[in-house]
């Protein structure tokens, strides 16, 4: 039997979010926009390519991260084996974990989100990665300061540290809890758990109900009040006469 444990989450409040967001670098303010407007998790945020938007349509595919599971060169000297000894793996950008090469998900990109990502590009442009070894080709977002390399962990870690200590803010909140803060909003507002389940990338509905319960509108009481309105003809209702369903054979 898999034991449980508690694990408290602090959500930001979005005054916390917009100061530490003033106190970033211009380059990498849309990344805490990212995580809190559309739930992406902080390898999912830095991976980000303009092709993965479609702005029409207003959704953001997402199908890559940066991890730090990469394959290392192998050392050539022994100044490189002495580097190198005992190293973590290279930080690579890579498909999601656990999905085919070919699967993502995709989730509500909002307006005002939208805007911030044109505005970003405009101002700051894109870093090309060609096709090669820990790399997906693409025109990311962001990139590491000196727009030599890919935007990696210790840097996101750095500055979100640094902007929060300028911000004034003292009590813990990581950047991963911003994706708590989207799920948080969507759900205290009636978004369904299984659509919210799929936006996040949780493959189990059981998961975002479990983590999220306690901040969800009491679901009898609300179907309670939408049936009441429904019979007493305050809400008109428009159904569609019939249907057709899909039934798996035994």
């Amino acid at each position: 039997m898999k034991r449980r444990t508690k694990k408290t989450i602090r959500l930001p409040t979005l005054e916390e979010i917009e100061a530490i967001e003033r106190h970033l670098p211009g380059p990498y303010e849309l990344l805490v926009w990212l995580m809190a407007g559309c739930g992406l998790r902080i390898g999912e945020a830095c991976a980000v390519t303009l092709q993965q938007f479609d702005f029409d349509a207003g959704l953001i595919f997402v199908d890559r991260q940066i991890t730090q599971d990469g394959e290392n060169e192998e050392p050539r000297t022994a100044v490189q084996k002495a580097i190198t000894k005992g190293r973590g793996r290279a930080h690579c950008i890579r498909h999601l974990k656990w999905r085919d090469l070919d699967e993502g998900r995709v989730a509500p990109l909002p307006p005002t989100l939208a805007a911030k990502v044109r505005d970003h590009v405009q101002s700051y442009g894109t870093f090309r990665v060609e096709q090669g070894v820990n790399r997906l080709h693409g025109d990311y977002l962001f990139s590491n300061i000196g727009r030599t390399n890919i935007l990696m962990y210790s840097l996101v870690d750095r500055l979100w540290r640094t902007a929060k200590q300028a911000a004034g803010i003292a009590r813990k909140i990581t950047p991963h809890w911003l994706r708590h803060f989207f799920a948080s909003a969507g759900l205290s507002k009636g978004v369904p758990v299984t659509d919210m389940a799929e936006w996040l990338g949780h493959r189990d509905p059981r998961i975002t109900h479990e983590t999220y319960a306690h901040i969800m509108p009491d679901a009898p009481e609300r179907l309670r009040t939408l049936m009441d309105s429904v019979l007493t003809r305050e809400t008109e209702l428009r159904l569609p006469l019939e249907f057709d369903v899909l039934i798996e054979a035994a």
